[in-house]
């Protein structure tokens, strides 16, 4: 029987070419993206999975005391030996600071330098690799007992000396310390939030002079200062979280004793934590699966209407075969295996899509993803989705099929689904205009709110301005003056920071000799006084900053004196602040500019002179080619700084990073929204032969008795019309509350307003005229004789 129904139904299909064709191109394209939705899905809720101990682990965050709790991932460094001593319930815990850039000279007759990024490396206490599952393939942890040691991966021991034998090489970093290599470990796997391939000795940080001072203070942390701890089986990390409060007597800040308020996450919940974790929001996650169902479903439709429209033409062979002898159900299950066949060729082309455009999505989103990673989960993907396309595609135009009575199906009768067939199919293309016209809204605001992004004024100069890494601080008085003299640089300012920075300083403030600090936490932003001009930073009040070799006076924004309730900016000028353990007074004013993203408020901010942190230099290039100043500015870095590797970036490029993550929420929305509308034009293309064939005839009267083409063409126009007009309906009052919502987590926004939806509302009316324009023109246009002489 299988095979009969095998043969029939490939016969059947070569005959129906278009209809093939069209089917397995929609399902196919649903399928590929449907797929790559899958694997970028499968990819983030699989982080960090593989640790064998991930459902006891927490880590340890706090929250720095504000007007608004200023939320911080970060732990002072005593904090893991503090749980050790105190918490019985910890079965181990270690901190971990990784530096987001180092530069790494291997011992080596070559001495080559590498610098290494995106936290590669980091100080790491021993029992980290009792926490983690860092399986070693030579040495152990134990050697990093011992101050001034490091293990790495194979891929960065091969990288550095091309081979794996490394025990007991040498590596140099930053120029500062020598570290001798005692372990090598696997590879770290892709889908982990720590990847850092070089893990020194935390005990070495005692001996470091920038570093040293912190070891045993709880006065401040890094960001990346990360504490884990274990729990002991049977504990909760509520008893972690009740110790926790209790820090904040037996351990309190020196200045302010609940300005740090800790508390414990869990371990694994930490890659779609947004406020201490890494920022994968698990909405867009969910917002991508949505779409991944929207496009199955719209490829759903389009295939059902194909298949209806395409029964037209087999009523009369049901017939015969029912008179044959054929049941229903051998004729049900003769059509799902058609569908089955057409699905199968859709997963082959859906998965052939998906394999030649993840390299562009991997570009887009800057990882790894690879359909062969997936494995059995992959292959269990696909075996059900194919299961689910068949029968949610195949059922019912089958069981449609299937019921056409023999005595109808032999007199010719046309209208084998019936009236309540012909509601189903205005109903199913209607779900195609609403979500059409949904993706396109979404589309639509997302690309509105990136270009309000980069049109915005954040209140600084983002143009030709170069920034380059300062290694000692001490010599960059020296860059500045060897750079400034280069022609094509029109001005040079030192500096922790430009204006637009994901690195930022913050600390608490007390104004005018106050006994208290100020509730809220303000942003330090070490700089010269060329800063202000170097950006086209302006002044509101007061003056610029003098020179200066230590912290004499500072320069706020207009937040913070908001922040303070003061009538005018000019309030402030000549009043005492202290920032820190910095004491001086306010002498001007500076106009607001973005620190952050527009996600977030601009914040109370200061500007000083601290040479002593100026790891930046920015130099404002003239207009013109570049390249000679950059040529001269390389050669001028290199005089002051021979044992580092030379890097500048463009201040335009670093400005990009803050609308990064929009930029593809957009891509991938686009793409997905223009996915989906092709879908769509297919099933209007389905419908729109229904139409016409169901009345063909009805059109050869009418013309016969007199109506014109326009009138013929509107007697089609009139259902697509009716349909668009209640997709919208629907679809509408939907988009504005889903959109609204994710407008929710920018505090500067654009506003919605009722161009998007009339876009959305034209474009599906665009839609459909250029879909099923040409099918009803050439209708219209049929010699009424030929209507009335057709058989179907």
């Amino acid at each position: 029987m299988l095979h009969h129904h095998f043969n029939i139904t490939l016969r059947k299909l070569a005959r129906q070419k278009n209809f093939t064709l069209l089917n397995v191109l929609g399902l196919g394209l649903s399928v590929g993206c449907c797929l790559m939705i899958f694997t970028l899905l499968r990819y983030h809720f699989s982080f960090d999975h593989h640790h064998s101990k991930a459902e006891r682990i927490v880590r340890v965050v706090m929250d720095i005391k504000s007007d608004d709790a200023f939320p911080f991932p970060g732990a002072p460094m005593p904090m893991s030996k503090a749980l050790r001593d105190e918490a019985a319930f910890v079965e181990k815990s270690a901190m971990r600071s990784a530096l987001g850039e180092v530069l790494v000279m291997p011992q080596t007759p070559a001495q080559h330098k590498f610098l290494e990024k995106n936290d590669a490396f980091a100080w790491v206490e021993p029992d980290y690799f009792d926490i983690l599952d860092l399986p070693f393939v030579a040495g152990d942890a134990s050697v990093l007992h011992e101050p001034n040691t490091v293990v790495l991966t194979e891929k960065i021991a091969v990288k550095y000396f091309g081979h794996t034998n490394v025990i007991g090489q040498s590596l140099r970093i930053d120029n500062k310390v020598d570290l001798r290599v005692g372990g090598v470990l696997r590879d770290i796997p892709v889908n982990t939030d720590y990847p850092q391939e070089l893990l020194a000795s935390w005990v070495t940080l005692k001996n470091l002079p920038e570093s040293k001072t912190y070891y045993d203070a709880w006065n401040g942390a890094r960001g990346s200062n990360y504490c884990f701890a274990l729990l002991r089986p049977g504990h909760t990390q509520a008893e972690m979280d009740n110790l926790l409060l209790q820090f904040r007597k037996t351990h309190p800040h020196p200045e302010l004793a609940d300005l740090f308020q800790y508390k414990s996450l869990p371990f694994l919940g930490m890659h779609f934590d947004t406020d201490y974790g890494f920022a994968t929001n698990k909405k867009y996650l969910y917002a991508l699966g949505i779409i991944g169902l929207f496009l199955l479903l719209t490829a759903c439709v389009n295939f059902i209407n194909m298949a209806t429209a395409q029964a037209l033409t087999r009523i009369r062979e049901v017939g015969v075969r029912k008179a044959l002898g054929s049941t229903k159900s051998q004729l049900f299950w003769q059509f799902l295996t058609e569908t089955g066949l057409i699905v199968l060729g859709a997963m082959l082309v859906g998965w052939l899509l998906a394999k030649v455009s993840l390299p562009y999505l991997n570009q887009w989103l800057k990882i790894t993803l690879s359909l062969r990673s997936g494995g059995v989960a992959m292959a269990g993907f696909m075996a059900i989705l194919a299961v689910l396309l068949t029968f949610l595609a195949g059922f019912y135009p089958g069981w449609v099929q299937a019921r056409i009575h023999p005595v109808y199906s032999m007199k010719g009768a046309t209208d084998a689904s019936g009236k309540g067939g012909f509601q189903v199919r205005r109903f199913l293309v209607g779900t195609q205009f609403a979500i059409s016209q949904l993706l396109i809204i979404c589309a639509a605001i997302v690309t509105a709110q990136l270009q309000y992004a980069q049109d915005s004024d954040w209140g600084f100069r983002p143009g030709a301005i170069v920034l380059l890494k300062v290694p000692e601080t001490e010599k960059s008085a020296n860059l500045q003056q060897q750079i400034q003299k280069i022609a094509g640089v029109q001005r040079v300012t030192r500096c922790y920071q430009p204006p637009a920075s994901t690195t930022n300083n913050q600390n608490g403030v007390t104004f005018d000799n106050r006994p208290d600090p100020e509730p809220f936490m303000i942003t330090d932003k070490p700089a010269d006084e060329h800063y202000l001009e170097t950006f086209g930073l302006k002044l509101v009040a007061g003056r610029n900053l003098f020179p200066a070799d230590s912290a004499r006076e500072f320069i706020v924004n207009e937040t913070f004196v908001k922040k303070l309730n003061l009538a005018s900016n000019e309030d402030i000028l000549n009043k005492t602040i202290q920032v820190g353990a910095l004491k001086g007074p306010v002498i001007g004013v500076v106009k607001d500019f973005h620190n952050w993203s527009l996600q977030g408020a601009i914040a109370p901010m200061v500007l000083n002179t601290q040479p002593r942190n100026y790891i930046t230099c920015a130099v404002l290039l003239h207009q013109g080619n570049p390249e000679p100043a950059l040529a001269q500015m390389k050669a001028a870095w290199e005089t002051q700084f021979p044992n580092y590797y030379y890097e500048y970036e463009f201040m335009d490029n670093r400005f990009q990073e803050f609308v990064e993550s929009e930029a593809t929420t957009m891509r991938l929305v686009r793409t997905f929204a223009a996915v989906a509308v092709f879908i769509g034009c297919m099933g209007l293309f389905g419908l729109s032969t229904f139409l016409i064939a169901r009345k063909r005839k009805e059109i050869g009267i009418r013309k016969t008795l007199g109506a014109n083409i326009a009138g013929i063409l509107w007697l089609f126009g009139k259902e697509y019309a009716r349909l668009i007009g209640i997709a919208f309906v629907v679809a509408a009052p939907f988009a504005w509350w889903v959109m609204n919502g994710w407008l929710d987590d920018y505090v500067y926004r654009v506003s919605v307003g009722a161009g998007v939806f009339l876009l959305a509302l034209l474009s599906s009316v665009v839609i459909a005229v250029f879909t099923i324009g040409f099918q009803s023109v050439k209708a219209a246009l049929v010699n009424p004789v030929q209507s009335l002489r057709s058989d179907e």
